[in-house]
């Protein structure tokens, strides 16, 4: 048996259960950790296949990976949605920790110090003589679509560009830079898991009923590329520019993750509403920055007053059983 997890934080008004999860070693675990304003997730499957999705700031990302990764496993997949640093800041120390077979990656040059120590980090890593691939999106086509298999795990390329298409409805340079964003779905014992990094699905303001860039993309394939889910791990932290009507309607969750910090007023309220309308119980709603409050346009459940949330301390767990049962919930804090 896999590490039992910790008794979980107790906020009664979030949190469905008052006793951690723990996992098996058929069932597959992600954890999505508390890295602030920022997104890494580390998956856990049967038979030591191991993956992670984005690599935000480096401290509580190192530590947890550490923690549940062992020390000497290779590390089957790493995926970098895209080239914020938010996304990035962990990828040099985990490149030096483990073997990594793949990385997927936009390759959109930035100038940031981050993404250059990621880069350097990757290259690295690929010119080793484990024989990482280095699937950069700006020199290689990497079909939507793509599967890798890891025992009876799949993980499928839903999107991800270099540079995002030239025809997309983008504004702005931030726009720009998270719309290229790699989407990838998870599938296990019939149940899925969608890790959206910061895909664009509207400009922040515009009509409730706006689907545009990664999200219209992702809607448009989905007859031949399933985007369904039953845990999303939302577009852009909860900003009011992914998550539009149309996508959550088509990935129609029973769970939704936000990765947020104290920064930027995420996640929105105006967002988990659209969650809230297409049926998503309250309670199958969770946020890595519970007590966060930065004014009224972030989302008051779990807000105190004045608080400025830390990070590492609101980890949320992700448990898909062997036998198809889903289970999501917070850790205790460290």
């Amino acid at each position: 048996m896999r590490k039992f997890l910790r008794i979980l934080l107790s906020i009664p008004i979030l949190t469905s259960s008052a006793i951690a999860l723990d996992y098996g070693d058929n069932d597959l675990y992600v954890r999505v950790i508390d890295v602030g304003a920022g997104l890494c997730c580390v998956t856990a499957m049967p038979d030591s296949h191991y993956m992670i999705f984005d690599a935000g700031y480096g401290d509580n990302a190192v530590t947890d990976v550490t923690e549940i990764i062992p020390n000497g496993s290779r590390i089957d997949l790493m995926v970098l949605s895209h080239t914020d640093a938010d996304h990035l800041g962990a990828v040099r120390e985990i490149c030096d920790l483990y073997d990594i077979d793949r990385i997927i990656h936009s390759g959109m040059e930035r100038t940031s110090a981050t993404w250059v120590e990621s880069e350097t980090a990757i290259r690295a890593e690929s010119a080793s003589p484990n024989g990482c691939k280095d699937i950069n999106l700006s020199r290689l086509e990497f079909p939507a679509g793509a599967t890798y298999r890891f025992g009876d795990v799949f993980v499928t390329m839903i999107c991800g560009f270099g540079e995002p298409p030239g025809d997309w409805d983008i504004s702005g340079s931030s726009e720009h830079n998270n719309a290229g964003s790699v989407v990838i779905r998870l599938q296990y014992r019939g149940r899925s898991i969608l890790f959206c990094g910061d895909a664009v699905g509207r400009h922040e303001g515009g009509p409730q009923t706006q689907c545009i860039a990664t999200e219209k993309y992702m809607v448009e394939m989905s007859e031949a590329i399933p985007i369904r889910s039953d845990v999303i791990i939302a577009p852009h932290h909860g900003g009011d520019n992914g998550s539009s009507e149309a996508f959550i309607e088509r990935v129609d969750p029973n769970y939704v993750i936000f990765s947020a910090g104290h920064r930027y007023e995420h996640p929105r309220a105006v967002t988990v509403q659209r969650y809230l309308n297409r049926g998503v119980a309250e309670s199958h709603i969770f946020r890595t920055d519970l007590g966060d409050d930065e004014g009224d346009a972030e989302w008051n459940v779990g807000r105190v007053s004045g608080q400025n949330d830390p990070s590492g301390d609101d980890d949320i767990d992700i448990v898909i059983r062997d036998n198809g049962d889903v289970a999501v919930d917070y850790r205790q804090s460290k």
